[in-house]
């Protein structure tokens, strides 16, 4: 198995270590440069997943959230039609039922505003008759003979037919007015009705939704949210949200993390060598074809970055490659042969330049040079140096340079 960058550094550090040597004259710590291979390898860990997968969602037409009541283990078999989770119908059934109670109360209201009305109608329609009788007999007997009534009975009388006429008016008007307020109280009993009767179709339509139904035969995988979490009894779902996974396991490839700092140099297109924690003896290539724009952390409340990115793998093993499983990676960036490397402290740039400080008989002179390749602490020098040569590894004091 190759050395991780961890590995990498420390093999750099003995190195480094092995070429430093202290000059008892003048104090300044130094190296030697020498050829050799310079190879740089990015570790990363993450776990199998399915390139192609079936989403596994909460059903589109169920409205409002809703609490998980169950849901099937990871990781399981399952046939087309399956139910794998289940919503708790608890407060859809106790608003259903209050909306069915409104609804029928409503109902109920109707029927009393109904006979309300058949008795005031019933009420001003018999007072019409008995009016329109009085008006009749007022009528049939009244006299305007002055040898048989007073002029103050006969005005009485005119008086009583006025007063009937305007009574059979009233009633008449009554008789309007009350048919259309009892119409106008029956229309707003049938709206509110059609507001609670829509609510019931909607509870009613929630409560045929409660299960989630796997699509096709596969093995469901839970699938974790925004902040990496599973999905777990109790937590709230909503119309359209995925819970899990059915993959395709005939093409497998590797989601990884690797720290923000040790990202350096990760891009799409670079090899890479994987392994799963369970077969450590198998090392399995592929290529990387994708990388996060952004640095997050794997756990809500991490003060750690890492960058995410995935592995496309040049085969699969679906014996021993199941979605989930632990991997380790290593992500190559170079491998160079036979090239001269310093440390980057040993490296100073200003304005673009780039110069060591080489040991000459004289001292120490400002010797310009051009970078290669770099690494998190090494680069490679492709002009300005040649094996042999000792520089120092940090700026040497005054009295030592010419």
């Amino acid at each position: 198995m190759m050395f991780s960058l961890r590995n990498s550094l420390l093999a750099f550090s003995l190195v480094w270590i092995a070429g430093c040597s202290q000059q008892a004259s003048d104090g300044v710590l130094t190296m030697d440069v020498s050829r050799a291979d310079f190879k740089v390898d990015i570790p990363a860990t993450g776990e199998l997943e399915a390139s192609q997968s079936t989403s596994v969602n909460v059903p589109t037409g169920l409205r409002g959230p809703q609490s998980l009541a169950w849901i099937l283990d990871n990781f399981s078999r399952v046939k087309a039609g399956d139910v794998v989770a289940r919503m708790d119908p608890t407060r859809e059934n106790y608003r259903l039922k209050m909306e069915q109670f409104d609804f029928d109360k409503l109902t109920f209201d109707s029927q009393m505003q109904t006979e309300k009305d058949k008795t005031i109608s019933q009420t001003l329609s018999a007072g019409t008759r008995v009016t329109r009788e009085e008006k009749e007999l007022a009528e049939r007997f009244f006299s305007e003979d002055e040898r048989v009534y007073t002029k103050i009975e006969i005005i009485d009388q005119m008086r009583n037919q006025d007063y009937l006429v305007a009574k059979m008016h009233y009633f008449d008007w009554g008789l309007d007015q009350h048919g259309d307020q009892a119409a106008a109280e029956q229309e707003l009993i049938k709206l509110r009705q059609k507001g609670h009767s829509a609510k019931i179709n909607r509870y009613e339509n929630n409560l045929n939704q409660m299960e989630i139904i796997a699509p096709h035969d596969g093995l469901f995988v839970y699938q974790a949210g925004w902040d990496g979490s599973f999905p777990v009894v109790g937590d709230m779902m909503w119309s359209g949200f995925s819970i899990g996974l059915l993959p395709d396991t005939s093409v497998m490839q590797a989601k990884l993390f690797v720290l923000e700092s040790e990202a350096a140099g990760l891009a799409i297109g670079k090899m890479a060598t994987v392994y799963l924690d369970a077969y450590p003896d198998k090392p399995f290539t592929g290529k990387v074809t994708q990388v996060d724009a952004l640095a997050k952390p794997k756990e809500k409340d991490s003060p750690v970055n890492y960058f995410q990115f995935t592995i496309s793998l040049d085969k699969t093993l679906v014996a021993i490659m199941q979605p989930g499983r632990q991997v380790k990676a290593q992500v190559h960036l170079f491998n160079l042969q036979d090239v001269l490397t310093v440390p980057n402290q040993a490296l100073f740039q200003k304005e673009g330049q780039y110069w060591v400080y080489l040991k000459t008989r004289a001292g120490f002179i400002k010797q310009a040079v051009t970078p290669g390749r770099r690494s998190l602490n090494r680069t490679v020098i492709t002009e300005g140096l040649n094996q042999g040569d000792v520089i120092a590894l940090m700026t040497p004091p005054k009295r030592s340079r010419v």
